[in-house]
């Protein structure tokens, strides 16, 4: 969904500066650059704490280690998102939960939680699919009526809003992708994760490193818990800090490029992901809904090929859950996902490429 090498040719020099600088250095590993990028990121997220770690699938599921989830826990989430968030699920040992979505924001529909939670609920895991922020306020008073815990899945959402405030600083913990060709991207992949408890801060500076309460100087350090090796790269948070500064007018250039489809692709035939009216979009790509979407993406892929599908699958059909057992109503989720088409909303885009591709488009479902 992105062109990398605009991306890259954008600020070509500062980047091959800043990778022979950290190079010279030696340090490839943590260090200055990656705890620079952690104040930075929190600062703009306005939260307290800030962890990076290898990808946005670790945080997720370094987020829910922190919750010490036994077998028979629950957790409740989405499965039109990517497998990686019913993935980290099943990963730390709890059950998945899987609730239908709403039709227009394409997110959990807040209205269906409640009836999911049982004795076992221990979180809720909303995704904020493509950059869409969740109704947050909806499903925060309902996990505090219950005692649970919300880690938000902002995978595709890094930059985005909700009732003026980022994305980040607004539940338990919140976890982003700075993979190639999401919102924020470095060089390869990488995550973030946010939270304004210290208890889970410190838990997760454990978790990412060995188990470790320090980083290995002159002697060797003790593993006090059992963790993993899920550290940003150095050069990667150097690429992220430089990118930070333009991620607001990134996102104002996609949301600028989100207006124009609308305007241009209005029509009785194709329908638009809805954002609440106190929320703001990072778009990470702009979905439609069309009937025949197969057929179209098929030769609509074959002039831009950044013209993809969503996630297919849902979760819940995918392969690795084929002997899962579930009698959840997932009805919309499973109609919505055979409709959505996603096209390309990055902010290389020019307004003539958004227009011959909407073109194109209007002209095969007329």
């Amino acid at each position: 969904m992105y062109d990398l090498k605009k991306h890259f040719l954008a600020d070509k020099k500062i980047i091959l500066s800043k990778i022979e600088n950290v190079l010279s250095k030696g340090v490839l590993e943590m260090g200055e650059e990656v705890e620079k990028f952690e104040e930075n990121f929190k600062k703009y997220c306005n939260v307290k704490y800030c962890v990076t770690v290898s990808s946005g699938s670790m945080g997720l599921l370094l987020a829910l280690k922190t919750l010490d989830l036994k077998k028979n826990d629950e957790v409740i989430t989405v499965s039109n998102s990517d497998i990686p968030t019913s993935h980290a699920i099943t990963l730390v040992g709890a059950k998945i939960k899987w609730v239908d979505i709403n039709e227009d924001s394409l997110n959990i529909d807040e209205n269906k939680i409640e009836k999911n939670i049982t004795k076992n609920t221990r979180a809720i895991l909303p995704v904020h699919l493509f950059g869409n922020p969740c109704n947050i306020s909806k499903i925060s008073s309902i996990a505090k009526k219950h005692k649970l815990k919300i880690i938000e899945d902002a995978c595709l959402a890094t930059g985005a809003e909700y009732k003026n405030k980022k994305i980040g600083s607004l539940s338990d913990l919140t976890v982003f992708s700075t993979n190639p060709g999401k919102i924020l991207d470095g060089i390869g992949p990488g995550g973030i994760i946010t939270t304004n408890s210290k208890n889970l801060y410190l838990q997760l500076l454990q978790l990412r490193d060995y188990g470790r309460k320090e980083r290995p100087k002159k002697w060797p350090v003790k593993s006090y818990t059992i963790g993993y090796n899920s550290k940003l790269s150095t050069i990667s948070a150097a690429i992220l800090n430089i990118r930070l500064e333009k991620l607001d007018e990134y996102i104002q250039i996609r949301n600028y490029n989100a207006e124009l489809y609308k305007e241009i692709l209005f029509s009785k035939k194709i329908k638009f992901q809805k954002t609440l009216k106190d929320a703001k979009s990072s778009w990470r790509n702009f979905p439609i809904r069309i009937k025949n979407r197969n057929k179209i993406y098929d030769k609509l892929n074959s002039i831009n090929s950044l013209v993809k599908l969503n996630y297919l699958p849902p979760n819940h059909q995918d392969e690795c859950y084929k002997n899962f057992k579930h009698n959840f109503d997932l009805k919309i989720t499973e109609k919505v996902n055979s409709e959505i088409l996603n096209l390309p909303c990055h902010q290389y885009m020019t307004k003539n490429e958004i227009e011959t591709l909407s073109n194109h488009l209007l002209n095969l479902i007329n």
